[in-house]
């Protein structure tokens, strides 16, 4: 006997996806009896022929539990009689040979021989639920690796995260991924600097603009450590809106370590000022028709005594500490201090007036002649430093990295032979 189980589904889904030609069919009930089934009918439910199906049933009932025959004949009375509308059922059944299968099944009051008799169209869905348990087969070994994987893997719209895998919190030093959805915004995780160039990237990935290649990114992670994350992003449908899928890969120490190989080839190891090769690197980038440039010559004065002195630990210790002031000086007005060579330090201030020359020069002078260095505690001393000034606008004819600098020597020049410890050269009025 067939059995005949209702079934939760959503039908409407499932005949979207089906051929109807071949999966549904219609039989004909009068009084409980069967008057006419098709042989579509007769194939969902496992017989050849409509013939088959009549000779070895006495009535409808028969393709039905006894369970459900009181149930069955009071839906057929009272839907024939007009007392209930007819409605759509969805059933698991099992055939004549066994297969379980469901369908969906459509009431009609309809005649046949001049007397009421209800017409039941089955819609077989089996077909579409096979193809529903593969996506969703498909679907659940998606998830698996996705929310499985070493990469950290985050979806979102409009930097609100909709999903994100257990690798992503942990790259972002998160305690779960429920802390992780909490989040308005994942742009709180980016420095505000950087913010804007993220979000016209977020614009042009949602648009379906080709991102054409993976993007590094500094991150501040929920644990508040900065980190940088190589990223690659794609647009995708998420729940039938756009949204991003972004993976993160950890690149920090390669960032760290590219950064310290950078550093060490453009700055002065002892000092940390730019050396003299990062200083022309500088100067080519700067040293253009609209630009002046201020340039400072300063050279630590009676040097060598110190180091016959005292050594050259006491030596270096001078030269880091005019390093720190000369820096830190230079810097607030715009400008970069590099070590010319041995005791000698150069300097640049782009635009700079003469008041404000005058100003950070003297500001240097003093600031290294106060600074007591002590041996012992009975020998302390203090040391001078004598600067040279001149601008761009000074040079003859063209301007030249090695005629500025030039220029800029010979105002030391008469520093150091107008008794050191002062300040020599000019600046060009604007």
């Amino acid at each position: 006997m067939l059995q005949f189980v209702k079934y939760s589904y959503n039908a409407e889904l499932a005949m979207s996806s089906i051929n109807f030609e071949s999966t549904y069919g219609v039989i004909t009930i009068q009084d409980m009896n069967v008057v006419s089934v098709d042989a579509n009918y007769a194939r969902i439910y496992g017989y050849q022929s409509p013939e088959e199906l009549l000779s070895n049933i006495d009535s409808f009932l028969d393709l039905i539990p006894a369970e459900f025959h009181v149930l069955a004949y009071q839906n057929y009375l009272e839907t024939v009689s007009g007392q209930r509308d007819p409605k759509g059922h969805t059933y698991t059944n099992v055939d004549c040979n066994g297969r379980e299968f469901t369908v969906f099944s459509i009431d009609h009051v309809t005649e046949w021989q001049g007397r009421p008799a209800l017409q039941v169209t089955v819609i077989d869905l089996s077909p579409a639920i096979q193809l529903q348990n593969v996506v969703r087969e498909q679907d659940k070994m998606y998830h698996d690796m996705i929310m499985q994987s070493g990469q950290g893997i985050l979806v979102h719209r409009d930097f609100k995260p909709l999903m994100v895998n257990q690798s992503w919190v942990k790259l972002q030093g998160g305690e779960s991924i429920e802390q992780a959805l909490k989040l308005d915004s994942i742009l709180d995780l980016v420095p505000k600097k950087n913010v804007e160039s993220i979000y016209q990237r977020y614009q042009s990935v949602i648009s379906g603009k080709p991102s054409g290649m993976s993007n590094v990114v500094e991150n501040i992670g929920l644990d508040g450590v900065h980190r940088f994350f190589n990223i690659y992003d794609n647009a995708i449908t998420w729940k039938g809106q756009p949204a991003v899928q972004v993976v993160l890969e950890d690149v920090t120490q390669k960032v760290m370590l590219e950064r310290q190989l950078v550093h060490q080839a453009n700055y002065d190891e002892m000092t940390d000022l730019l050396n003299r090769r990062a200083i022309y690197e500088w100067l080519r980038e700067h040293l253009v028709s609209e630009t002046h440039l201020v340039c400072m010559l300063l050279d630590i004065d009676d040097f060598k005594s110190i180091n016959d002195t005292y050594g050259h630990m006491v030596g270096d210790e001078v030269i880091c500490a005019l390093a720190d002031i000369t820096k830190r000086n230079v810097e607030a007005v715009g400008g970069v201090a590099g070590r010319w060579g041995g005791e000698e330090f150069i300097v640049f201030i782009p635009n700079a007036s003469p008041q404000v020359s005058r100003q950070v020069s003297d500001q240097i002078r003093e600031q290294f002649n106060q600074t007591e260095f002590k041996i012992d505690e009975h020998v302390r001393f203090n040391v001078s430093v004598s600067i040279g000034v001149s601008d761009s606008r000074a040079c003859e004819g063209t301007v030249s990295i090695d005629a500025l600098v030039n220029v800029t020597d010979q105002s030391l020049y008469r520093a150091k032979a107008a008794g050191k410890n002062r300040v020599c050269g000019d600046v060009v009025a604007l």
